[in-house]
């Protein structure tokens, strides 16, 4: 069996378990300009944060990595108190947190990059693209219990990456102006080679085969390398939805984790259609201009992303892939109240807005 084929990895006795991956930008305190500090922090961190907290391409960013979690509270809580953890550290030296996905005014010579052996080769592959990527995400990783749940998984994932990026949206701004876009991070991610929407596959043997290919043509070193907005990781065992912008607010990360962890506990046992990709690229499309208000076309039928959420939610209360996961009624209310609550760039426009400033917003987003 090829290395890129191990069935081994996957969780027959124990699937659904979680794990969240958050990367978070350092802020100057003063200035609200990206501060190159994360050694400083890494200098100072408790031995038990780190094996959590990682290094990023930017000394401005760091990255919190949670242990294995079996719920989307249990994984929340250590975000945040994560966060909370690093901004006492920083907080003497002036430095702040911020889940910016994109910082409304910086500029790329305002950012270090890490000395790196695989950040350098990245850098000379990618040359301005790799200069301009000055953004921020979320990953959510659902352990699968075998390879054909995670190969229904990963499919349906492509489906609704709309409804997910919609929930974040959080980077409106960049380059100190209004992109009209709730989700601008989407599309310097895209710039990549291997990001954004990936292919269906009709077999884990089928995936497998196009992994070796990358690997035995040097495309890529290690499955890392690949950057989709969803992907089945080789070395966990888990579909990892990777579309996400980076946000702080704990709430709505915990229902976005349930959320996710709920739709692929019931569609890899129920699993949805293929989409033409044109039309996953048009709902992406939708999702990142107008976030919920954005339109999902499904087959002959339109309705807003925020309706289909909506509908989503109703299903799988209805199958109790909730109550499987524990989740309890009033998780279920607090969904559908997320689904309409005014998403997190629309918030941040509407500050600037009232006040002109972009450091009125980057405060807006500060972890105190």
């Amino acid at each position: 069996m090829s290395r890129s084929c191990d069935l081994s990895i996957f969780h027959p006795e124990d699937p659904w378990t979680l794990g969240v991956e958050l990367e978070v930008r350092l802020i100057d305190a003063e200035t609200m300009k990206p501060a190159n500090r994360s050694p400083y922090l890494f200098e100072h961190l408790p031995e038990a944060l780190r094996p959590n907290v990682h290094q990023e391409l930017l000394q401005s960013m760091v990255e919190i990595v949670t242990p294995v979690c079996r719920s989307a509270d249990e994984a929340a809580d250590f975000v945040m108190n994560t966060l909370h953890a690093l901004t006492r550290i920083g907080e003497k030296e002036g430095i702040r947190l911020a889940a910016l996905a994109t910082h409304p005014f910086e500029r790329k010579e305002d950012n270090k990059r890490f000395e790196d052996p695989r950040y350098a080769a990245f850098a000379e592959e990618l040359q301005i693209v790799l200069k301009n990527f000055l953004i921020s995400g979320l990953h959510i990783h659902v352990a699968m219990p075998n390879e054909e749940a995670a190969l229904r998984a990963y499919n349906a994932s492509i489906t609704y990456l709309p409804i997910f990026l919609a929930l974040s949206a959080n980077s409106p701004f960049h380059l100190g102006e209004d992109t009209g876009l709730q989700s601008y991070r989407s599309k310097i991610f895209e710039r990549l080679p291997r990001a954004g929407i990936p292919e269906y596959f009709g077999s884990y043997r089928e995936y497998c085969s196009l992994m070796e290919q990358l690997y035995a043509t040097g495309t890529i070193q290690s499955a890392k390398d690949v950057w989709w907005d969803v992907r089945i990781h080789q070395g966990f065992g888990t579909v990892e939805l990777r579309v996400c912008d980076a946000f702080y607010d704990r709430e709505r990360l915990r229902l976005i984790v349930l959320f996710y962890q709920a739709l692929m506990y019931r569609l890899t046992q129920y699993p949805v259609g293929r989409v033409y990709h044109q039309i996953s690229k048009q709902n992406k499309w939708n999702a990142v201009r107008h976030g919920m208000e954005g339109r999902f076309i499904e087959g002959d039928r339109i309705v807003p992303i925020r309706d289909k959420a909506h509908e989503l939610v109703d299903m799988l209360e209805r199958t109790g892939s909730f109550e499987a996961l524990g989740a309890r009624p009033e998780d279920i209310r607090a969904l559908h109240e997320l689904i309409d609550k005014e998403s997190i760039a629309r918030k941040l426009r509407r500050i600037y807005e009232e006040t002109k400033d972009f450091k009125a917003v980057i405060r807006e987003e500060l972890i105190d």
